[in-house]
């Protein structure tokens, strides 16, 4: 492949991005890889209306690397390209290991510099390696769907962009060659102590020297596998619409026990992936699925994944984060419009006859408290008063969070009990001016 017809593939690849795409940050390592993408998005400013920036991430894990930023900032001085330098400091006592925790920070410190779309100069045999290595990790679908050539951004993070994942490395070293280009040669890619490096000196070389077409043909794949991924996704949403509340986040359980297993642990990885979580093993997944089936399931249960639970109570299943937030023994209202309470809030509405009686609670001290045992409520005017757990049973509130409901005490009196209503005696008649409060804390993901 010649410069020229390299060139013309990153300016076709760069023209299927969103219009918006004005704004490209490179991770530039110093590398080949990296410092070819460089040289290449900046003849092609020439041509295309877009700024160009880059980053280098200092992890300062092998001796000398210091001196790796010098090399990338007098590469963007020649090449008049804006370049920060970020140092971050890496886990050394990460469970995956240091190779996976320098690469996560590294990634992390990029995403947090990158403008609309942050360019990566990962191609195609790094392409082939990583889906070799996902597949003998046991990776599903999703897993040996390899690396997006374009993921968009979402909530104000930038989407990335591989515009060389087609392309060989041999082919963008005949380009830097061809042009002059000098790198850096980082020292810790001969280690194969690590896995990945394993798989690029060791298992890869060995493979296509038996097979030619082996780095292509895994590549292939992982684009095929990116397909039937997406695929699934999509079948995950529809299953995901048709099982949901209308209004709330919560699914339906009883329509879930009517999928096939494939496909509600289908259902169970996207929810886990759209809640940040990495995908389970399928023996744990399998288990997972096996008690959210069980019978005893709708009397309460919380099944960990990670940092999130998958939540079931009566007919009621949802994502919640396992780590809940300090609860409060106390906290005073002086008419606030809303107060904070374990990781949600307690709003305070205005409203015509509805909620707390504007009239009765005028100049009482009034405070949220949690839940101390023993206190008792009467919802209806001349009824009696009830506990608290039961009025939270019917109110269908899961018994692990019983303790965080919120009360609401008026002149020492209980008048408001999260997720069931208020206390007879302060309730607002008809036409009258109220206030409402409305917790949101339950915590679904």
């Amino acid at each position: 492949m010649r410069s020229t017809e390299l060139s013309s593939r990153v300016a076709a690849s760069w023209r299927q991005l969103p219009a918006a795409a004005r704004r490209i940050r490179v991770g530039l390592s110093g590398g080949l890889d990296s410092t070819v993408l460089l040289h290449l998005l900046a003849g092609l400013r020439e041509t295309s209306p877009f700024e160009l920036a880059a980053t280098h991430v200092s992890h300062g894990l092998v001796a000398g690397s210091e001196a790796w930023a010098d090399a990338c900032q007098a590469l963007c001085g020649r090449l008049a390209v804006p370049l920060a330098v970020c140092a971050v400091r890496v886990a050394r006592d990460r469970p995956g290991g240091l190779e996976a925790a320098a690469r996560d920070a590294r990634r992390a410190a990029l995403l947090q510099s990158a403008d609309d779309w942050l360019a990566l100069a990962h191609h195609r045999d790094d392409q082939a390696e990583t889906v070799l290595f996902r597949a003998l990790r046991g990776a599903g679908v999703r897993g040996i769907g390899g690396m997006r050539a374009v993921l968009p951004g979402s909530a104000g993070r930038p989407g990335l962009w591989r515009p060389l994942l087609d392309v060989p490395r041999h082919v963008l070293l005949d380009y830097a060659q061809a042009h002059g280009l000098g790198w850096i040669d980082d020292p810790s890619n001969a280690d194969c102590g690590f896995s990945r490096n394993f798989i690029r000196h060791e298992i890869l070389p060995t493979v296509a020297a038996r097979f030619s077409g082996a780095p292509a043909a895994l590549a292939r794949l992982g684009r095929l596998g990116g397909e039937a991924s997406d695929l699934l996704d999509e079948l995950a949403a529809v299953d995901r619409a048709a099982l949901a509340r209308p209004g709330s986040p919560r699914l339906q359980r009883a329509a879930a026990l009517q999928l096939s297993s494939a496909r509600l642990r289908n259902l169970m990885r996207h929810l886990l992936a759209g809640a940040g979580e990495l995908l389970p093993d399928e023996d744990r997944l399998r288990e997972t699925e096996r008690q959210f089936r069980g019978d005893v399931a709708a009397a309460g249960l919380r099944l960990p994944v990670g940092g999130t639970a998958i939540c079931v109570y009566r007919d009621d299943w949802w994502l919640a984060p396992l780590q809940r937030a300090p609860l409060p023994t106390a906290c005073a209202w002086r008419g606030e419009p809303a107060l904070a309470w374990a990781g949600g809030r307690v709003a305070f509405v205005a409203a015509t006859g509805q909620g707390l009686a504007a009239a009765a609670i005028a100049g009482l001290p009034a405070e949220l408290r949690r839940r101390a045992g023993g206190e008792r409520l009467r919802r209806q005017p001349g009824g009696p008063s009830r506990s608290l757990k039961n009025l939270l049973q019917e109110a269908g509130v899961p018994p692990w969070l019983r303790d965080e409901v919120p009360l609401l005490w008026l002149g020492g009196r209980l008048a408001w009990l999260g997720g069931v209503g208020v206390a007879a005696e302060f309730a607002c008649p008809p036409t009258e001016p109220g206030i409402v409060p409305v917790w949101s804390g339950w915590g679904e993901a």
